[in-house]
């Protein structure tokens, strides 16, 4: 009796699997959700049930169209690659969250074939979770995938056309789950919902599996809306654009016809310019404006995102390269375009790869006469990254010419970029130096690497100076230097060394100056970001410009409107509020009014991305004709 009721159990288990996809189901859910739980608690993550709930609708909604593959050998395919796209989102999410608090998108995985992967690369996918953690989860993976091979070839192909339309309806019931998923979330977390691409919120509040089914969503629509939206975009500029002009300030039209040298350095950190190690720096900042308040408004630490906002003062959210989706658009509203205009040669250097983030496009849109990069002068890339100081030396006569027509010059320096756990054979001399300075040679290594990139840095400042002066340069030239985002690959050094690290946001201010020979040299506490500088370099030389098209405003201005510096749909720096992953940790906390500025952050970040999607400088001009 006993045999024969467990032989009836085997048989009747093994009826259901021949007849059921509900195994097949719950293996490779568990799997998938295995992963998304263990992003959660290695991060931390405070995640609802019901965000729970989504994940597994999300994971279920994929399955049952799996399920209505009818041969078992094309099913199991299907299970394993999409087994294998959750575990590379697995991979890379875990990797970038730990270096930059990033998860990555479709968006990114279709540009991994470009050289922009070349400095992902250079992140340690071990370190979130060590070596042994990462041989536990692959060996658990392959170990249900081969019982799940066994499942999926158990099952009757006979039943399973037979199943076709039950399979079909449940496959359209999920799909409608998902279409109301939006409303399965709290009202005030809606807005949230349906922004993924504010990607590191969202993944803290609804786990990184309905993060990318809602990322393929959004990127398909990204591409889909420039054919047919581009008309609507227009009009809704058109009536929300008042074409006010810019306030101006005291230095309004001072500088004319002043050459400019904008320099961007990679990385660079106040903590890391050392008086007596870094003395090109120094000797600049005594006799610049310096802005002690400068943050960041690099899109996740992105050198591309601070470059185009400093140059254009627009802001694009979405998950996807837009230097490489709107690499074709004219940038009529752009720094290069309006002083190319105005008279001036535009040109830009950088000592990397031409094509890199789709610069050798990019910057053409953008007005740039030539854009000078790694391969154009054979300059030495050396073992990790190229020197800048080479750079400065090589081109500093390009970079400054000596001609009749004003000039801007914009330079993009590397040296700095991290990581910096690894000593770099190419800065020897500078280790040198601080292994015998008194204070300097007992910091971290991390530390050191960082410092000795920056003194190479310094050298090539030092270079272009000398150049300047020697050609009487330097008092007809427009200085203007920052840095692209903080050192956020030594979080644990950026965080140590930065003054007041505690403040909210207080490591996302990097360096900023401006140097001319008849500015009063100061150091200002006005609080400014990547968005501002355009349209001081307006305001510097006399350019009027319609104030709708720029977020930011100059610098120098005597009453500065309060526009927030927007990081992303739930992060912002006011001097109203300051506030971080939706949550106000400075200033006005009143719950509506938070809704009411948030909102009017989603409108404005929709207004500059409607720009982009259609291609709205090509056809409409930022600046009035007459800027006498």
């Amino acid at each position: 009796m006993q045999k024969r009721t467990t032989h009836s159990w085997r048989e009747r288990f093994h009826h259901f699997i021949r007849h059921s996809n509900a195994v097949e189901f719950l293996v490779i859910a568990l799997i998938v959700l295995s992963l998304d739980a263990i992003f959660i608690y290695r991060y931390r993550f405070d995640i609802s049930g019901r965000h729970l709930m989504l994940a597994g609708i999300n994971v279920v909604f994929i399955l049952s169209w799996i399920a209505l593959i009818k041969r078992n050998k094309y099913r199991y395919i299907a299970y394993a690659l999409y087994m294998a796209v959750m575990f590379t989102f697995f991979l890379t999410d875990s990797t970038l969250y730990y270096f930059k608090q990033d998860v990555t998108s479709l968006a990114m995985l279709l540009e991994s074939g470009k050289n922009t992967m070349r400095i992902g690369i250079k992140y340690n996918p071990l370190t979130p979770y060590g070596l042994l953690t990462w041989i536990m989860i692959i060996t658990v993976i392959i170990l249900f995938l081969r019982f799940l091979k066994r499942l999926v070839y158990m099952q009757s192909e006979t039943t399973a056309l037979r199943q076709g339309r039950k399979k079909l309806v449940i496959a359209l019931c999920f799909t409608l789950m998902i279409m109301l998923s939006p409303w399965m979330v709290e009202e005030n977390e809606r807005l949230t919902f349906q922004t993924p691409a504010d990607k590191s919120l969202f993944v803290q509040r609804f786990g990184y599996i309905t993060y990318h089914n809602l990322d393929i969503v959004t990127f398909a629509a990204s591409r889909i809306r420039p054919l047919f939206f581009s008309d609507e975009y227009i009009e809704n500029i058109n009536e929300h654009s008042r074409y006010e002009l810019s306030e101006t300030s005291p230095h309004f039209g001072e500088f004319k016809d002043q050459n400019v040298i904008m320099i961007m350095c990679e990385t660079c950190e106040d903590y890391a310019f050392i008086p007596d190690l870094t003395p090109n720096y120094y000797a600049l900042r005594e006799k610049s404006v310096v802005f002690e308040n400068f943050y960041s408004a690099a899109k996740n630490n992105y050198t591309y995102d601070a470059e185009m906002k400093a140059l254009t003062s627009m802001m694009y959210s979405l998950s996807d390269n837009y230097m490489y989706t709107f690499g074709e658009n004219t940038y009529r509203n752009a720094l290069p375009h309006v002083l190319r205009e105005n008279g001036y040669t535009a040109n830009s250097f950088h000592n990397y790869d031409v094509t890199f983030f789709n610069r050798d496009t990019m910057h053409v849109s953008l007005g740039f006469e030539h854009f000078l990069a790694l391969e154009d002068e054979q300059l030495d890339q050396g073992d990790y990254w190229p020197l800048d100081s080479v750079m400065f030396e090589d081109w500093h006569d390009m970079i400054a010419p000596v001609q009749d027509d004003p000039f801007f010059s914009f330079v993009l320096t590397v040296t700095p970029h991290g990581p910096h756990t690894k000593y770099r054979e190419e800065l020897k001399t500078y280790y040198d130096i601080i292994e015998e300075h008194l204070i300097y040679r007992d910091y971290e290594e991390e530390f050191k690497t960082l410092l000795a990139a920056q003194m190479d840095f310094d050298k090539g400042l030092g270079i272009l100076i000398d150049h300047l002066e020697d050609t009487g340069l330097f008092d007809e030239t427009i200085i203007v230097m920052f840095s692209d985002h903080k050192n956020y690959s030594s979080f644990e050094i950026t965080e140590k060394y930065t003054e007041d690290s505690d403040v909210p946001y207080a490591i996302e201010r990097v360096p900023m100056l401006i140097y001319h020979d008849r500015l009063q040299p100061t150091e200002t506490d006005t609080l400014g970001s990547h968005y501002d500088v355009t349209p001081t370099v307006f305001d510097l030389l006399g350019i009027r410009y319609f104030q709708d098209f720029y977020h930011g405003e100059s610098l120098f201005l005597e009453e500065r409107t309060d526009r927030p510096i927007i990081l992303t749909h739930s992060s912002w720096i006011s001097l109203e509020m300051v506030v971080r992953a939706d949550e106000v940790v400075l200033g006005n906390d009143d719950p509506e009014h938070y809704q009411e500025v948030k909102q009017e952050i989603h409108d404005t970040i929709e207004y500059y991305e409607q720009m982009f999607f259609s291609d709205y400088f090509s056809d409409h001009v930022s600046i009035p004709g007459d800027n006498e």
